[in-house]
């Protein structure tokens, strides 16, 4: 019994301190982001007509047919499971590690959950957690030589995800043998026969509904500014302090390149394999961020190679600093939008300033974590501000919500509707013209004419509607 508790507790350890940690921030509804609210949205509409709804396409299947068997348990329950998964992720990552004989394995497992945008993640709706997780078991399997377990928690990735069959790449390139093309052909099947089969089933709905042209994916606004996306892209990732710590290390990697005996901080080498899978993974995703460089995290996947590689090319004691670094950075040093609306709040020792004509703030007494949660509720605060003033309305009209539309329509579910108000998130000249027809009045809420006009490559929203206050 000693020697089996001695063996897991590394293991218990790590999942309990990652879900704990979670538990002050499950509140306050189901995330700041609309695609959050939208997965619960999809996943009520679900419930109601029987029908597979997703959020958006290509879909989410996996998780949103789960969320939508447990629709009415509430936002805590829905953020709850993403806190659940993002622990058992850790274990599996620790699980990796310590197979491939790394030292500091269980600080490497701590410091993936720690890293803000990972942190941030796993304590509301949404799919990139669920994602991972998956992806952390089928590497493990993967690692197990259990090719079949391997590729149906692939599957199971893919269809939380879609992006997640990017994986099978570097995966094969771990599972291959040189001169063993037979070996390696029976391989291949074995990772992909499941994977192709599960991906089928979890898409069957969204297929049977819209076709193959659910592939596609729709960049709704233009390409934003490149500070923005190198900011969402490392900043906004890993937070000042863990930017400052990888930007230090990457320096003492390179000016002490042959100085030091790489991959010290595992007990027995590494293979060329992980490292090249590693650097393809990394890759791949970055590609991929770039090609729609809206959210922080599209660079999750990115995450667990970063942390082996710099294991791999730093000391024990510099790792460990990194690690502890990374720890810090989603309690301190937050840096975000000033905005009332959907802003968070700061100290007043925070220091304002303007990128790309937006006010943020850096605030060293206010992390990350922190931040999300208070925009969370602000956004929320304003939300039920915008329905109670609908609900006066006595005349005919349309608000463009935008990006509140699926906070908006979650938060009336339950509540009875004013007949006189249409919410719509975006709408096309064609539509705005039939509403002025029928006597229509239109309104918008803050920012949405622009976006509207953006989203249908138009100049009239704002011609024709008035800001809703």
């Amino acid at each position: 019994m000693y020697i089996l508790i001695k063996k897991y507790f590394p293991f218990i350890g790590i999942f309990l301190i990652i879900l704990i940690s979670r538990i002050p921030f499950l509140s306050a509804g189901y995330g700041i982001e609309e695609d959050s609210w939208g997965i619960a949205l999809a996943a009520f509409h679900t419930k109601l007509t029987g029908i597979y709804e997703p959020s958006r396409l290509p879909g989410h299947p996996v998780q949103e047919l789960i969320y939508s068997i447990l629709w009415g348990t509430g936002p805590i329950v829905f953020n709850g499971l993403c806190a659940l998964f993002s622990s058992i992720g850790a274990v599996f990552f620790a699980l990796i590690l310590k197979h491939l004989d790394f030292k500091h394995f269980f600080i490497a497992a701590l410091t993936l959950a720690f890293v803000p945008v990972y942190y941030i993640s796993s304590t509301y709706t949404i799919d990139f957690i669920w994602t991972q997780t998956f992806v952390f078991i089928s590497w493990y399997y993967l690692l197990k030589h259990k090719y079949i377990v391997c590729g149906l928690f692939l599957g199971l990735a893919i269809g939380c995800r879609i992006t997640s069959g990017a994986m099978l790449l570097p995966f094969i390139l771990i599972a291959w043998q040189n001169n063993r093309t037979t070996e390696n052909i029976i391989t291949l099947l074995k990772i992909s026969i499941p994977m192709v089969i599960i991906t089928i089933i979890a898409f069957f709905p969204v297929i049977h509904q819209f076709g193959i042209s659910f592939f596609m994916y729709y960049d709704q606004f233009p390409y934003p500014p490149f500070s923005k996306v190198l900011y969402k892209m490392i900043l906004g990732v890993f937070g000042f302090i863990g930017t400052v710590a990888i930007t230090i290390v990457i320096l003492i990697i390179v000016f002490k390149k042959g100085k030091q005996n790489f991959g010290q901080t595992f007990e027995k080498k590494l293979d060329t394999k992980i490292i090249i899978a590693s650097v393809i993974t990394i890759i791949l995703y970055s590609i991929s961020y770039f090609r729609l460089p809206q959210k922080s995290g599209y660079m999750i996947p990115v995450i667990p190679f970063v942390i082996l590689l710099l294991g791999y090319y730093l000391n024990s004691n510099h790792f460990k600093w990194l690690c502890i670094a990374f720890i810090l950075s989603p309690f301190m040093f937050s840096i975000n939008l000033t905005d009332k609306l959907r802003g968070a709040t700061c100290s007043k020792y925070a220091i304002l300033f303007d990128v790309s004509g937006q006010e943020l703030f850096f605030d060293p007494f206010s992390g990350p974590i922190f931040s999300d949660y208070s925009k969370r509720k602000q956004k929320i605060e304003y939300t039920k501000n915008i329905i109670e003033k609908a609900d006066t309305i006595q005349q005919n009209t349309v608000i463009i919500a935008g990006w509140w539309y699926n906070e908006i329509m979650v938060e009336t579910i339950q509540k009875s509707k004013n007949n006189f108000v249409i919410f719509e998130s975006y709408i096309d000249s064609v539509k705005i013209n039939n509403y002025l027809s029928a006597g229509y009045k239109i309104a918008y809420l803050p920012e949405q004419a622009r976006y509207n006009d953006l989203m249908y490559k138009m100049h009239i929203t704002n011609t024709v509607s008035k800001e809703f206050n």
